[in-house]
């Protein structure tokens, strides 16, 4: 069963001394939890002789394998510096970070024994030996769907995000992603709003949330999702810990979806993950002439799944499409092109025909129309008066 937090101090201090054993390799930790599944029954487990270590060249509890990073296994199948281990679970001193962690959910340790272990990530050969998880331990078990993106999306990547979270949601997925700034943090709050489940994977500790701007989107999440972790309490978020963080987060679903991802990025190095985990990887298509499609457009490229739609997840999924998510399709269709009723002046409808759902600069819009500067700005100023359209930091758009 998984550990609970909060009930005993001295439980908790002996299993965040063997989470700290990740150091020695997590495939190492993996073995030894497969084996004795609690500090408990390691401390059980009788030590091998002092003179066996001895006879090894055993120093301060370590042997010569174990220094040069090898995982190296007695006659009696239990790992090297076997006796160090006990004594450092045997002596862990009670642990100050737990007092860091809010209190508006419980804290979990989930270890691959666990039958609460997330099943598709357990089929993973790189996958975690232990998840640190902070919320309701059911969602670890529920059908999921990964979705990624960059940290710098455009106002589309952000409507795609949310419509297709929403959607996700409403065929009763649980949307799983990494917390980061971007298409991560549009897609949690998407679930959220939408009164689904999500869940966050971190690239650090549950007591070091990163970033930190997101602290409350994390303690949302917590209250009907889960913020996980595979890092031991107290890691700071390391620049190598993102890869080891985006296998894990492709490793929870059966398919990824890539809502908008540069190339080189952090997203595509997600996807990659999903591939080779056997997943499957979705994305939408891009302009060409959008610097942050170029990732999606490469995956596409590279055999991943067109979606342009709700109804597209759901065929690729292989789900039934609710009603409602059927209804709302619709209805959104029917919006996708701004009305331009005719009483408009012509020059102001010519302008909305011209920037579709995209933001464009005045100059380019100015120049494809052939028209004078002033002309064309006091055409954007009348419209952006009447809200048809906004200005943002690319310039012109039509409002969502």
């Amino acid at each position: 069963m998984a550990h609970q937090f909060g009930l005993d101090a001295q439980a908790d201090a002996r299993w965040i001394a063997l989470t700290q054993m990740i150091e020695r390799g997590a495939g190492w930790l993996d073995q030894v939890l497969q084996r004795w599944p609690s500090p408990e029954s390691i401390l059980g487990d009788s030590a091998v002789s002092c003179s066996a270590h001895s006879e090894r060249g055993e120093t301060n509890g370590e042997t010569n394998d174990e220094a040069n990073g090898e995982t190296n296994y007695e006659t009696n199948d239990r790992p090297a510096g076997w006796a160090s281990l006990q004594r450092m679970i045997d002596s862990a001193p009670p642990n100050r970070l737990l007092r860091c962690l809010p209190k508006s959910s419980s804290l979990y340790l989930v270890t691959i024994r666990d039958p609460l272990y997330p099943p598709l990530l357990a089929e993973c050969g790189d996958r975690p030996p232990f998840l640190f998880v902070q919320g309701d331990l059911d969602n670890l078990r529920s059908t999921t769907l990964s979705v990624v993106g960059t940290r710098k999306p455009s106002l589309d990547g952000q409507r795609a995000a949310t419509d297709l979270t929403h959607a996700a949601v409403a065929l009763g997925l649980t949307v799983v992603s990494g917390l980061a700034l971007g298409i991560d943090g549009v897609a949690h709050q998407a679930a959220l709003s939408a009164k689904g489940k999500t869940i966050a994977v971190l690239p650090s500790g549950l007591d070091q949330i990163y970033p930190s701007r997101h602290r409350q989107l994390a303690a949302n999440i917590a209250k009907s999702g889960a913020v996980v972790s595979e890092f031991p309490l107290g890691t700071p978020p390391r620049k190598h810990h993102f890869h080891r963080r985006n296998r894990t987060l492709s490793g929870f679903s059966q398919a990824t979806l890539v809502i908008e991802a540069g190339r080189p990025s952090g997203t595509l190095i997600t996807a990659t993950a999903a591939a080779d985990q056997g997943r499957d990887v979705m994305t939408l298509p891009w302009s060409i002439y959008h610097p942050e499609g170029a990732g999606c457009r490469y995956l596409l490229d590279a055999g991943a799944m067109l979606i342009q739609s709700p109804e597209d997840l759901a065929h690729c999924l292989d789900l039934r499409i609710p009603d409602q998510l059927m209804t709302e399709s619709v209805a959104r269709h029917a919006s996708a092109v701004p009305a331009q009723p005719q009483s408009l002046p012509l020059d102001q409808r010519e302008i909305l025909s011209l920037l579709g759902r995209e933001s464009h600069p005045a100059e380019a819009l100015a120049l494809r129309l052939n028209w004078e500067m002033d002309r064309c700005l006091a055409c954007l100023s009348a419209l952006e008066v009447q809200g048809w359209i906004q200005k943002g930091p690319k310039g012109y758009g039509a409002m969502r």
